[in-house]
């Protein structure tokens, strides 16, 4: 599901598919801007996989290629998770 005008494509309940434009790490999280949305998305530093799905972001964000993200719930803007591939 997507919002209007928000269209982030589903991959699996929970998980989309969604480009980087922008990763910006900051004191409690990294800030995620995405082409799909005109939401500001957070990763928390107390994420589980931090070190891992920052990285995944920042490695696509150079390249442009789409990366698997899951969200603490289906309108959140909290990051739980992201993969290189869904």
């Amino acid at each position: 599901m997507s919002n209007a005008g928000d269209g982030p494509t589903d991959v699996a309940q929970g998980e989309r598919w969604m480009t980087v434009a922008v990763v910006h790490e900051q004191a409690a999280h990294a800030t995620v801007r995405f082409l799909e949305s005109a939401r500001i998305y957070q990763l928390p530093r107390t994420s589980p996989d931090y070190a891992t799905s920052l990285r995944s972001l920042q490695a696509a964000a150079g390249t442009g290629v789409a990366v698997c993200v899951r969200l603490t719930a289906p309108y959140s803007e909290i990051i739980f998770s992201v993969r290189a591939n869904c």
